[in-house]
Formats: structure tokens, sequence, C-alpha cells
């Protein structure tokens, strides 16, 4: 089958290397895979019209130019292809075309017929910051083949917007770059976590989890990674700014203990890493996450934003080593069941069904 991704950038995100580790494992089972990004960013929300969204749109594009059309944080075995923008003249033919991104749905929605049967792989409900939601929720009526990752997304799809989707297709993990092969458990427990500006990470509840089981267990350290060093990161945190793959591996596996403090989620991948490298997982239960973080086998959960409840069950952890140790082993053991291998080999079943299907638009 020639399947072709279309992407709105070629950036490190997590929803992007979800899909070239779907790409790498499709191109490996023998089909044709092209991954398409373009040259001319998408204009993501209102801010893009003002001045100064005017200067961000033409760094962007000056970034596109310097980057070239190569990956250099992944491994890429399709093709990646920079076009000038998304249309049938840039395109080649194929046989399932799928949008990435809701700026990518409005491109494959125009699309001819010849450029493939039209697939939306929908991996959150995307009006983060100032995206228009009338914007997101218009790609959520379009008539194109839904794939939804998680089973609140497909309760949304099916419920709210009265659209099947095919799913949920749980995210894998990969155990070549997450591994711990000899873990060691702190005398004084570090506890890791993702570093987001985004206000539905919850970054601050964690923070504040962290400093109330810090009261108790003054010796604790928080260890955090992410693109930059934010000003409402605390001076105390042994902080990572934009680690290679590599380095992120080092950092799960130093940690005892990972919080994921997210208000929502589309999956959430840091928490089912955090696991293959053995850490004790603290994390809400929000998006994808009760898939594989079940209550008090494989993690600690708690509803979002319940700051006291994420708070005592890090605190739960640090009060008893041989709880945190069976609670990393537990998760590590449940996580390996969740290869890309799998998941893709799901992924490809609901394509060939999607390609037989009659139905053109």
């Amino acid at each position: 089958m020639k399947i072709s991704f279309i992407l709105p950038f070629k950036s490190l995100t997590g929803g992007i290397k979800v899909i070239f580790e779907y790409a790498n494992q499709l191109q490996k089972g023998g089909h044709d895979v092209v991954l398409v990004y373009p040259f001319l960013p998408y204009l993501r929300a209102k801010k893009r019209l003002s001045p100064r969204g005017i200067y961000q749109l033409i760094t962007d594009m000056i970034r596109n130019m310097k980057n070239g059309k190569s990956v250099t944080w992944f491994q890429l075995e399709a093709r990646l292809v920079r076009v000038p923008w998304v249309s049938n003249t840039f395109l080649e033919n194929s046989d399932i075309v799928i949008a990435s991104a809701w700026q990518t749905a409005y491109s494959v929605y125009r699309l001819k017929p010849n450029k493939g049967k039209k697939v939306y792989f929908i991996q959150d409900y995307e009006i983060w910051g100032n995206v228009s939601k009338e914007k997101v929720d218009s790609t959520w009526k379009m008539p194109l083949t839904k794939i939804v990752t998680s089973g609140w997304l497909k309760d949304k799809a099916e419920n709210e917007f009265g659209a099947v989707a095919f799913g949920p297709l749980l995210y894998g993990v990969n155990f070549n770059q997450f591994y711990c092969k000899d873990k060691i458990f702190n005398k004084n427990k570090r506890i890791g976590m993702l570093y987001h500006t985004m206000e539905f990470k919850g970054i601050p509840d964690g923070i504040s989890a962290f400093e109330m089981a810090r009261q108790e267990h003054p010796n604790i350290q928080l260890v955090m990674f992410g693109m930059k060093r934010g000003p409402d990161i605390p001076e105390y945190v042994e902080f990572y700014e934009n680690p290679q793959q590599d380095k992120i591996r080092e950092i799960y596996s130093s940690c005892d203990i990972w919080v994921s403090p997210s208000r929502t989620e589309g999956f959430g991948m840091p928490p089912m890493e955090a696991m293959a490298c053995k850490c004790a997982v603290v994390a809400t239960n929000v998006g994808g996450i009760p898939h594989y973080a079940i209550k008090d086998r494989t993690a600690l959960v708690s509803k979002p934003r319940d700051i006291e409840a994420m708070s005592k069950n890090i605190i739960k952890l640090l009060n008893n080593t041989d709880e945190l140790k069976r609670l990393s082993i537990s998760g590590y053991n449940h996580i390996r069941q969740f290869t890309w291998e799998k998941s893709a080999k799901k992924l490809e079943e609901i394509l060939y069904q999607i390609a037989q299907c009659s139905n053109t638009i």
C-alpha cells in the first residue's frame, strides 16, 4: 500500500514522534510510506495575523529552509518530503492519505480522490492556546475516516460529533530507546517530571505536590527536562534543557518516581517511557493514561488538579521503599506489552479496511 502522512510541521513534538514510529513500522512491513510537510507553515491561530504572528511565520519559514529535508533527532526509515504547501499539485497519488493534525485535515479534505482514501488520525482534541475551537470542531465533523488513539477520544468522536471512529489505537514504547538495565534506587529519592509551558500539562500542580512532599522528606530532588527552562521553575530544580533522546533515557533511569500531573491529555507518552526505565509512576487519570496506569497495580493515580492526592501518592512511595520497588517492577512488566510493532499491526489492519471501502470524497 502507498500511504501518505500529512504533517503540519517538522519539529520535535510527541505527536510527530508517534507518526514517525508508525511510518517506520509500516515501511518495515513492506508499505511505501511518505511523510509530507509544507514549507509554508499553517496559520495555526488568530495571533498569526498580528505583527508578532507574521514575524513568527517568517521565522518558521527560515527555520524550514535551514533545517532542510532530513530529521536529526529520529532515525526515520520512511521518506520525508517537503512541499511548498499541501495540495493536489505537489502530492503523489496514494492508496491512503492521512491528516495527522487538525490543520492538515482541511488540506486532506480538499484533495482529489486519486490522492488516496482520506483519513484523520486524531491524537488529541487540539484546542490549545489561541487555537479556534470552532475550526477544530469543524474538522471532527468532516467526512474523513477517523482513527483515534484513546478511549476518551473515541467517546468524544462518536457521542459529541456523531462520527464513527476506529480505535482506540494505543501507543507503543520504543524499548531500544527507553530501558534501564540496572535500576538503582537512590537514598535521597529523585522525583522526575516533564516541563511544558501549556497549562493543560499541570506543571504548577506537579511542583506544588512535590513541595508538599518535601515538607516531610526534605532531601528529595526534583528533576525536570523540557525545551527551555521557564521562569516558573524553582531554582532548586535539576533541569535539562532540550536533551538528546539518549539523555532523556538517562534522566528517566536516574529517577525513582515519575510524576505526570496533566489536567488533560491526548494520550500521555512520558509515563510509559518512565515505566520502561523502571520508574514508579504517579499520574493523573486523564487521556490515554488509564489504558496502562492501573490504579495501585502499575501506578498510583489521582484526579487532575487534586494536588493533595498527588502529593499523598508521592509520600506513600517515599515512606515505603518496598512499595516503591514493587510498583516500579510491576509497571515495567506491564508496559512491556505496549510495543510499536503490535500497535502498527493494528493500524495496518485498520488501513486495509479503509482502503477496501468504496466510499470516496
